[in-house]
C-alpha cells in the first residue's frame, strides 16, 4: 500500500455559501456515513471517519471494489436509497453501520457514493492536484460494481445551488466545493474544501433567551414543527444588543433546562424572531433578528 490504513480523511470547512468564479469543483453532499475504502492484498477495508471498520456490515461495497487493482483507496459516502420514501434513508443506513452482525437478505443495499481517490496500486495521490485525481476517480468507479458510484459534480456555481435546493427533499444536505489546484492534505487550515448545507429562513417563536439579559447570548425559539432550539453560534454584539434590546421588559422566570443542556430565562410574551434553520439529522439554527413588525 502507498498509504498508512486506515487514513486520515478531509474534512471540509462550513461556508456560508457556494464560492464563486473559475478553480473549484462542486458536488453535492448527502445524507450519508463518511468512509474510506481500501483494496488490499488481503482483501477489501471499509474505515468510517473515525477509523471504525465497518467491511462486515457493507459487503456489498466491498464486494464491488474487489476488482479494482490492490493499492486502490477511494474516499466516499455510504448512503442507502429508500424507494417508498424517495430520498436518502439515514436511519436504515445507521442501523447498518451500529449492527454487530452482517446484514441479512432483507436489509437496504448500501452504495458508496465516491468524490475522491486517495491512492492508486503503488501510487500515493494526496499531494497531486483534485484535477489530477477526478479523471482517476472516474475511470477507477468505471471499473467497480454498481454499489460504488462518481458523485454528482459540476464546475458551475448556479447548477451547485440549484442542485441543492430541488434535490433537498431527496435527502441532498448541501454542496461540498474544493479547490481543483488543492492535494489531498487532511488538518490543513486552507480551506481548500467548502462544505455549504441547505437552509430555510423562516418565523419562529421567540420564547426566551440565553445570557445576559442585556446582551443576550442566544435565542430559545420554538420552531413551526414544534421543535424547541437555541440558536448557535453566540451572537455577535450588535445582534445581541438589538435583543438585549427587544425583550428588556419581556423577560420572567429563569429555566434549568435538562432537554436543551441550558439555562435561560423565559419571556412573559413572545415575540416572533426570524432564525435560518439548516437541514440535517440535528438541524443548527442562527438567529437572524426580531421581526416587530409581526
Amino acid at each position: 500500500m502507498a498509504v498508512r490504513l486506515p487514513v486520515d480523511l478531509v474534512r471540509p470547512k462550513p461556508a456560508e455559501g457556494v464560492p464563486e468564479g473559475p478553480g473549484w469543483h462542486h458536488s453535492v453532499k448527502l445524507d450519508g456515513w463518511r468512509v474510506a475504502l481500501a483494496v488490499t492484498e488481503d482483501g477489501v477495508r471499509i474505515h468510517s471517519r473515525s477509523k471504525r471498520d465497518v467491511t462486515r456490515q457493507f459487503p456489498e461495497a466491498a464486494d464491488a471494489a474487489r476488482e479494482l487493482g490492490a493499492g486502490t483507496v477511494l474516499d466516499g459516502e455510504l448512503v442507502v436509497w429508500n424507494e417508498r420514501l424517495g430520498r436518502f434513508d439515514f436511519e436504515a443506513l445507521q442501523s447498518r453501520g451500529l449492527a454487530r452482525t452482517a446484514p441479512g437478505p432483507a436489509a437496504p443495499v448500501a452504495v458508496l457514493i465516491a468524490f475522491d481517490v486517495l491512492a492508486a496500486p503503488y501510487t500515493d495521490l494526496r499531494p497531486e492536484p483534485l484535477s489530477a485525481r477526478w479523471p482517476r476517480l472516474r475511470s477507477i468507479v468505471e471499473q467497480a460494481g454498481p454499489e460504488i458510484q462518481s458523485v454528482l459534480a459540476t464546475d458551475d456555481a448556479a447548477q451547485a445551488r440549484e442542485w441543492m435546493l430541488r434535490m433537498r427533499p431527496q435527502g441532498v444536505e448541501g454542496i461540498v466545493s474544493k479547490r481543483w489546484d488543492a492535494p489531498y492534505r487532511p488538518g490543513e487550515r486552507r480551506a481548500a474544501w467548502r462544505k455549504v448545507r441547505s437552509a430555510d429562513t423562516l418565523d419562529a417563536r421567540l420564547v426566551g433567551v440565553t445570557g445576559p439579559e442585556r446582551r443576550p447570548w442566544g435565542a430559545v425559539v420554538d420552531l413551526p414543527d414544534g421543535r424547541r432550539a437555541v440558536t448557535t453560534p453566540r451572537l455577535p454584539p450588535v445582534a445581541a444588543a438589538r435583543l438585549g434590546g427587544a425583550v428588556a421588559d419581556r423577560l420572567g422566570e429563569q429555566i434549568e433546562d435538562a432537554g436543551l443542556d441550558v439555562t435561560w430565562r423565559a419571556l412573559t410574551e413572545p415575540l416572533t424572531a426570524e432564525v435560518r434553520v439548516r437541514t440535517g439529522r440535528v438541524p443548527l439554527v442562527r438567529y437572524v433578528r426580531v421581526r416587530t413588525e409581526v
